[in-house]
Parts: C-alpha cells; sequence; structure tokens
C-alpha cells in the first residue's frame, strides 16, 4: 500500500512538473511575444543599446487562483537594469500590454526587489507608468501592493535620483507615486488624474511639482539627458569637468529681458535642462563655468517676477533636490516681491512660502545669487540671501533693492514732498539711488559686489569653482518630499 501511494505521488509530481515545462514554455513564448510592446520599446529607446538586462522575466501573477480570471499571466511590469550614456540605471515599467499594467502583489515584489538593487549599487530609478491601476480582483493584497511600492520610493528618495515617465495612463494612487519621484516627463496624450474626470469635469489636472511636457516619442530623449546630467546617488560631490565654453565670456550691457534668454546667455554654450517653468521661477539644471549646478531664474514678464505660491512650492522642491544631490543652487533675482492674490490666499500661500524658506536656509549645496533687476520685499530674503545662507551674492548696477519699490516707497512716504512741489519721478530716482541701491545694500555686508551685467556669468562662474569643495563632510540625507 505504501508502494502503491509512492507511485501515485511520483505520478502527480511528475505531471505537475511536465505541467510546469509547458507553462513555463508558454511564457517564455508570451515574452518573446510582447518584446514589440510599448513597455520594451521605451526600454530600447532609453538604454544604450545592447545593455538592458531584465530581472524576473518569467515572474507570473496566477489569475486562476482568483474567481473570474483566466491563466497565469506575466507581471505587469518589466524591470532590470541597463546602462544610459554609459552611467548604470535601473528601470520599472508598467507595461500596458499585460493586463493593462494592473497593480498587484507580484509586481510589487518586482519593482520592491529593483529598488533594493538601485540603492545597493547607487544607481538612478527610472519609473515608467502606464497602467489602470489596481487588479481589483486582489482586494486588500492589491492595496498592499502600492504600500509597498510606495515604500520602495519614499526608501530611495534624496538616496538615488528617481524620473517617472508617464507615458500613458498613470490615475488614482499611482498619481501619487508619480508625484514622489524628483522629475516627472509627461508624454503628450498621457493621462494624469486622481479622480477620474467623468466625476470631476477636469480632465488630467494633475501634475508633479517638477515636470516636464514632452512630445510624442521625445520623452525617452530627455529621460535620457536627465540621466546623463545628474550624479548616481548622493555624496559623490560637487561635479566639475572641463569647461567647454570660455570661462571668462562676457555677456552684453544689458541682459534679456526673460528668463529663459538669460538661462542661456549664463549657461556653457547656452544649454540647459528645464525641469519647470509655471509659475514666476524657471527652474532648470546647466553647467557654469564646468559646474554642473541648479538654476532658479525669476521671469520678470511674469506678474514682474512675484512670487506666488506655485513658484513657491516648486522652487523648494528643486533647492531640495539640489542640496540631495550635491548640486550648487544659482539664483538670479528679478522680482517685485509676493503675488497679491485671492487665490492665493484660499491655497496654503504661507506654507509655501516657509517650504521655500526652509529649502534655501537648509541646503548645504554651495549657493551664489546675483540681483539682476528687482529684489523687493520678501523676494530678497526667500531668494537665496546672504542672510539665509548664501555663500556669494552680487547684485548688478542699477538693481533696486528694498522693503518697497520705488513707487509704492513714494506714494507711501513722501506725500508731504510732493505737496511741496517735488515731482513723483524725482523722489523715485532719489529712492533708488539711495535706500535701495545696490551700493546700499553692499554697505551693509549682505551685498559682496556691485557688477556690470556683462560680468554676471563670469563672476557666477569664478564663485562655483571656488565653493566647489564645499559640503564635502558626510551629512546624512534629506527624503524630497512634494507638498
Amino acid at each position: 500500500m505504501l508502494f502503491a501511494d509512492r507511485d501515485s505521488a511520483l505520478g502527480n509530481k511528475k505531471q505537475n512538473v511536465n505541467a510546469g515545462m509547458a507553462n513555463a514554455a508558454s511564457l517564455q513564448a508570451e515574452l518573446a511575444a510582447g518584446a514589440g510592446s510599448d513597455a520594451y520599446k521605451t526600454v530600447a529607446a532609453i538604454f544604450d543599446e545592447g545593455t538592458f538586462v531584465e530581472t524576473g522575466a518569467l515572474v507570473t501573477r496566477r489569475f486562476s487562483e482568483v474567481p473570474g480570471q483566466g491563466d497565469a499571466e506575466l507581471a505587469g511590469a518589466v524591470t532590470g537594469y541597463g546602462a544610459v550614456d554609459g552611467k548604470l540605471t535601473c528601470a520599472f515599467l508598467l507595461d500596458a500590454s499585460r493586463c493593462k499594467g494592473a497593480i498587484d502583489g507580484k509586481t510589487a515584489e518586482k519593482i520592491a526587489s529593483l529598488y533594493d538593487l538601485a540603492k545597493k549599487n547607487g544607481a538612478p530609478v527610472v519609473g515608467v507608468f502606464d497602467s489602470v491601476g489596481a487588479n481589483v480582483f486582489e482586494g486588500v493584497s492589491a492595496l498592499a501592493a502600492y504600500g509597498r511600492i510606495i515604500s520602495s520610493v519614499a526608501s530611495a528618495s534624496g538616496i538615488v535620483p528617481q524620473i517617472a515617465l508617464i507615458s500613458g495612463k498613470c490615475i488614482g494612487t499611482l498619481s501619487a507615486v508619480a508625484a514622489m519621484f524628483d522629475i516627472a516627463i509627461l508624454e503628450e496624450g498621457a493621462s494624469l488624474y486622481v479622480t477620474d474626470p467623468s466625476l470631476t469635469g477636469e480632465k488630467d489636472g494633475q501634475a508633479p511639482v517638477l515636470s516636464a511636457v514632452a512630445e510624442k516619442g521625445k520623452a525617452a530623449d530627455i529621460v535620457r539627458t536627465l540621466i546623463s546630467f545628474l550624479p548616481p546617488c548622493a555624496g559623490c560631490g560637487v561635479a566639475v569637468s572641463e569647461c567647454k565654453d570660455d570661462l571668462n565670456r562676457r555677456l552684453a550691457n544689458a541682459l534679456p529681458a526673460d528668463a529663459a534668454s538669460i538661462l542661456a546667455a549664463v549657461a556653457d554654450s547656452g544649454r540647459s535642462i528645464s525641469v519647470s517653468s509655471s509659475g514666476s521661477l524657471l527652474c532648470s539644471f546647466a553647467e557654469i563655468g564646468g559646474v554642473r549646478c541648479g538654476v532658479v531664474v525669476s521671469d520678470a514678464k511674469k506678474d514682474g517676477g512675484r512670487i506666488d505660491a506655485l513658484s513657491a512650492r516648486t522652487a523648494a522642491r528643486f533647492v531640495d533636490l539640489c542640496d540631495a544631490y550635491s548640486l550648487p543652487v544659482v539664483t538670479l533675482v528679478d522680482s517685485l516681491g509676493l503675488t497679491v492674490s485671492g487665490e492665493n490666499e484660499k491655497a496654503p500661500y504661507s506654507t509655501d512660502l516657509a517650504r521655500l524658506a526652509f529649502a534655501y536656509t537648509g541646503a548645504n549645496v554651495p549657493k551664489v545669487t546675483v540681483v539682476i533687476g528687482h529684489a523687493i520685499g520678501a523676494a530678497f530674503p526667500l531668494l537665496g540671501s546672504r542672510s539665509t545662507g548664501a555663500d556669494g551674492v552680487y547684485a548688478v548696477e542699477g538693481s533696486e533693492i528694498g522693503i518697497l519699490s520705488a513707487d509704492a516707497a513714494v506714494a507711501f512716504a513722501f506725500e508731504e514732498a510732493i505737496a511741496e512741489g517735488r515731482t513723483k519721478e524725482e523722489l523715485r530716482d532719489e529712492w533708488k539711488q539711495t535706500v535701495a541701491s545696490p551700493a546700499a545694500a553692499a554697505a551693509t555686508g549682505e551685498i559682496d559686489g556691485v557688477i556690470p551685467a556683462s560680468e554676471v556669468r563670469c563672476r557666477i562662474a569664478s564663485a562655483l569653482l571656488m565653493l566647489s569643495a564645499k559640503g564635502t563632510v558626510d551629512a546624512p540625507y534629506r527624503a524630497i518630499r512634494p507638498l
């Protein structure tokens, strides 16, 4: 009887092995058939040719165990590592060709394992989002899968750069996951929302704090550029390379009017990578004098460069990002102060301003600030002033620094003088030349020097090179958290 039981057990085991082999062969065929999916096309576009190695390629989710579902299928994420511009990079891609990229336990396991690999090896992570959300048949297990992915992303924040590429649907909880990444690239035609537009009437109204919109087919190029520019992990120190531009290149006697043109004039060979142009502050990466850095530029064409809630929130996140990855912060200020707006007052405006203040005062990287036009009211202390920790602060000749603009100061303080026959124009010019002049600020020690507009680039380059060894002492990382 015992022998008969043994023979029966061996027979069952043989059947299971045969079924497993057949299933493996089926999954291999499925894997080969899916090689032309959008996820694999994105892999080919991001990674150096022939370098991508897939991890957990045959991990399956067994829908046969769930009522109403079919046979086993490959897990909904493609995960792996390879080289981007020769730099080790990890990536997960939610693959819409596999059950519409639905999130479940197996998908979360693959992503968590990838993050462990990335943190151990100091490799950036790229996440590609194209998913309908959770697999509803898994119930609470699917919700736990979200939690595991969230924990993985949070654990890597401030340790390795994380870039989200939203190429398809990124909805509900997944939109929060994408917003946890350092930078997001939104491909035209992708969907990004928390609540279904049929319920709210708002279509794709969400956007991560630092993000850029890319034309269809161009998003992967932006990801490659960012990976190439950013350090592989925290603690790498300030990156300095041979300057491919003239270190002593002079600018025109007057700076351009718009923020993008100002940045192009200052950056080496005019090249920069913008990650946010929302609000009145342009946030970009660039090299200046061969030093890789982050640049915040006031856009005076947008409400006089006044800082609104969105601008403050965006710049704060950007400065935090630069601080985490040893990128010096250059700030070019031309702002009339804070926005006067009922919409801002409805929002947590003061909290956003506080977040900006914390970012600048807490950043340990080199910080260089140049007042290129106006620095009125709160704009002066909030945007990288000497009193909030800037290492070098300059002002362009003819710039204006003060509690009030010259026009507002005349209206506020000189009614009697106007009544005695002095003109507003005379009083305004006198105010600019005395109380609000850069020379007056330099006399207090808050400005290191008053410089002609033509020297803005070479002064910044000199300061960055001088400060490039700052912050080499190890410091605990700070997670980069969106508000």
